[in-house]
């Protein structure tokens, strides 16, 4: 029988010796070789993304980001109405039920969205109830967190005013459109739905949006005033839309702009999804996603957000094409 206190010639003894092997040199057993996962690099990480001045999104935009909403679950009073947490990125490190929430609300155990919510089964995962809910809640966004280093966090803090990501039905995902999470107005279309924050625009600003076209008005930033805004429409006016039109219009204080003060405005379209940047000038020391001032104009579907008060005319292609690698719109 061989000696077993040697392995492959090498006394058991000296086996220990392995323990003070770096790292770097292991390596050169039998040939292996060890890697490690690529870091994360997101929009704004990027040269041509850099400088931002506020960034919101339902996907990670900088390696920086921690969080990307703090949302309220609603059980129209039942156990848990109103707690908040925290969302984070799941390992796609985007929005989903898999993000991890933190910070959250006393008495709350939930480790996961889809564990805070109570949701039930989804596309396969059964997602526990630590809280014991007694229905599924439904999800509003208390603050859309802005990951540009700025902390331009855009909020609305009055419940009825939240928009929503979640239903409230058991057994079904995130508000999507073409597969990937949305903020939508919200049950209480009485209501407002706006998301304010606080950016000091320069005259030449940059808005990058992705959001639904498939009503009167795709996207809209409010200034300080009712009469400070910019609206991205489709064709034809500010009270009226066609659906699957290619085209989308820049409105300023409900009349189109002319080319002199307008800017641009670049647009690409799947079905009702659109990929649309507005070069235009303002002023505004604040302003908010969706319209505050009126509660008939409703915050569209809209899945990221990003406002540059510098010009970006030399960086709009890879930005848009960067967009587009995550959204898939054209």
């Amino acid at each position: 029988m061989p000696d077993i206190s040697k392995i492959n010639a090498v006394a058991v003894a000296d086996i220990e010796k392995l323990d003070s092997i770096l790292a770097a040199n292991i390596e050169k057993v039998n040939g292996l070789v060890f890697s490690t996962a690529p870091a994360f690099v997101g929009l704004l990480d990027e040269t041509y993304g850099s400088g931002a001045a506020a960034a919101y999104s339902v996907r990670r935009l900088a390696s920086a980001t921690t969080v990307l909403l703090r949302v309220r679950r609603e059980t129209a009073g039942g156990t848990g109405d109103d707690d908040e947490a925290d969302v984070a990125y799941d390992s796609n490190n985007e929005l989903s039920l898999d993000s991890a929430i933190s910070n959250a609300s006393t008495g709350v155990t939930a480790t996961t969205l889809g564990q805070f919510l109570n949701v039930g089964t989804v596309n396969g995962t059964t997602y526990t109830n630590p809280d014991s809910l007694t229905v599924t809640a439904s999800c509003f966004v208390d603050e859309w967190r802005d990951q540009s280093g700025n902390a331009n966090h855009a909020e609305q803090t009055a419940q009825g005013n939240q928009p929503q990501i979640h239903s409230g039905t058991v057994n079904t995902d995130l508000n999507t459109e073409n597969g990937k999470p949305i903020i939508k107005n919200g049950a209480d279309t009485a209501n407002r739905n706006a998301l304010e924050f606080a950016v000091n625009f320069s005259n030449d600003s940059w808005l990058f949006s992705v959001c639904l076209v498939d009503a009167s008005f795709s996207a809209l930033i409010e200034g300080a005033t009712a009469n400070d805004f910019v609206a991205l429409a489709q064709a034809g006016s500010t009270t009226s839309c066609n659906s699957g039109a290619s085209n989308v219009v820049l409105y300023k204080d409900g009349s189109s702009w002319s080319a002199t003060t307008r800017g641009n405005v670049y647009s690409d379209l799947l079905n009702n999804q659109s990929l649309v940047v507005a070069d235009f000038d303002a002023s505004w020391t604040s302003g908010a996603i969706g319209y505050k001032s009126s509660p008939s104009i409703e915050l569209q579907p809209v899945q990221e957000f990003i406002i540059w008060t510098t010009d970006q005319s030399s960086n709009r292609s890879a930005i848009e094409t960067n967009i587009n690698t995550y959204f898939s719109i054209y």
